[in-house]
């Protein structure tokens, strides 16, 4: 599958329009020569490759495995309700990476990915006018909340493994409206501040999706297959089995990260290697792919739209 850039993929997303999305949340910019850029690479390369060579000699070892408990284990942490607030653009800058958007090279926070992530996704679904679309491994539920705003009149669903993601979601929809910091963050402008509360969240596995066949016109997931390599013929099975006309997923796919210190890293940490054209094995016809937006300098991900053969 070839990528396509931005201004070929008929989303109406143009580069500055990224820029300035994500420009709250980079801290430095630099060229690819710039010393402090090139010195934070080799740490981390040297970092990655210490734990890839450690992953080559004990990685049969079951305590080494990415399994659902360890998934459940490192996102409880992650998803509490006072991790909305980093979606606050005046918020200081908690943590920072190397990050790679053709020749500019930045340190920046991941939060800022989401953001710029949700107008490719709203232009996704402009494109596409789906009437029900599920998250699958939806976290805190963040992409959701956002894009109900956005599109009050679609019906969404966001399903999560662990107890304290699909909690803090829920306890979110208590909020009466989106806070104000939160409908700053949004990318576009949003239709209706309160639509968040009429989102299903469920807990479930994305190995067993409590749903039925064909079930919503649009699945997504966003960074979630990362976490599934262990059951990722399982999950994308399931995935498929409950789409009822498109699958959009922006993941780590190996077409990215298939060399160097991107390749020792998605090894050492046990996330997705499938590429683009594995979505064929499961009934799915992958239509575009995009790469070409800020990426982790160790974890870059493609942003892939298919469509359910027979649909």
């Amino acid at each position: 599958m070839e990528f396509t850039s931005l201004s070929k993929s008929g989303l109406d997303i143009s580069r500055g329009q990224v820029a300035e999305l994500f420009q709250p949340f980079v801290a430095e910019s630099f060229d690819a020569a710039a010393a402090p850029w090139r010195a934070e690479l080799r740490r981390r390369e040297s970092k990655i490759r210490r734990k890839y060579l450690k992953r080559m000699v004990l990685g049969w070892l079951p305590s080494t495995q990415r399994n659902e408990r360890t998934v459940i284990d490192e996102y409880s942490k992650a998803w509490q309700l006072s991790e909305y607030d980093k979606y606050d653009l005046h918020q200081p800058l908690a943590r920072v990476s190397p990050w790679e958007w053709g020749e500019q090279k930045l340190f920046a926070s991941d939060v800022g990915a989401t953001r710029f992530r949700q107008l490719i996704l709203i232009r996704v679904i402009e494109q596409l006018k789906p009437r029900t679309v599920l998250e699958v491994g939806c976290g805190n539920g963040i992409n959701l909340i956002l894009l109900a705003c956005r599109f009050p009149d679609i019906d969404f669903t966001g399903v999560e493994l662990t107890r304290q993601g699909h909690q803090a979601a829920c306890e979110f929809q208590k909020h009466s409206e989106l806070p104000r910091a939160m409908q700053e963050y949004a990318p576009l402008e949003l239709a209706d501040t309160g639509a968040f509360r009429r989102i299903r969240f469920v807990k479930g596995s994305a190995a067993d999706l409590p749903f039925e066949d064909g079930s919503f016109d649009l699945v997504t997931t966003i960074l979630a297959l990362e976490q599934m390599e262990r059951i990722r013929d399982r999950a994308l099975r399931e995935i498929t089995r409950v789409a009822g006309r498109h699958l959009f997923n922006i993941e780590p796919f190996r077409d990215l990260n298939d060399r160097g210190g991107a390749r020792r890293n998605v090894i050492q940490r046990n996330y997705f290697r499938g590429r683009i054209d594995d979505l064929r094995r499961y009934g799915l016809r992958p239509r575009l792919a995009l790469k070409d937006f800020p990426q982790e300098a160790f974890l870059k991900a493609g942003a892939v739209l298919s469509r359910k053969e027979g649909s």
